[in-house]
């Protein structure tokens, strides 16, 4: 083959692979998409059930090893939290999502959100917090893996 049926030939075949490339740019573009909506409907089913005190919702979405670093600074176990919704300790009043940002990596995502009134045990959380909670995939399944939540001064 000439140098000139060569160049021909890769100028045709360039092309080709961008198109394919942008084909699959979008649909992980939507994949990721999908996501961040199922995270997004997901992190509002965290606030109700805060909410209403459902401690089953947390036995079912909190992972094994969940670790939470509290408005206070302390941290709390899955058992810690699960043992404060049963008790009735953790009392939310309002739980407004404002300002949310998900972002999606590969089978975890990070949230960044919240304002809030209520209490956590004997801490009062009243006012306005950012929080970041860390999901991981697991299972099929999105389940929180960490949270924190500090109070915006």
């Amino acid at each position: 083959m000439n140098q000139m049926s060569v160049i021909t030939v890769l100028c045709l075949l360039i092309p080709l692979g961008t198109v394919g490339q942008t084909a699959g740019t979008k649909q992980k573009a939507a994949t990721n998409r999908s996501i961040q909506v199922a995270i997004e409907k997901l992190v509002d089913e965290y606030a109700e059930a805060a909410k209403k005190g459902d401690a089953t919702f947390f036995e079912k979405n909190l992972a094994r090893d969940y670790i939470g670093i509290e408005a206070d600074g302390h941290m709390s176990t899955k058992a810690e939290v699960l043992e404060l919704y049963r008790s009735g300790q953790s009392k939310f009043e309002t739980l407004e999502v404002k300002d949310r940002k998900v972002r999606v990596y590969s089978n975890s995502a990070v949230v960044n959100e919240l304002t809030m009134k209520g209490h956590s045990g004997p801490v009062e959380l009243s006012g306005t917090y950012r929080s970041t909670r860390v999901l991981e995939e697991q299972n099929g399944r999105w389940q929180s893996v960490s949270f924190q939540l500090t109070k915006v001064q």
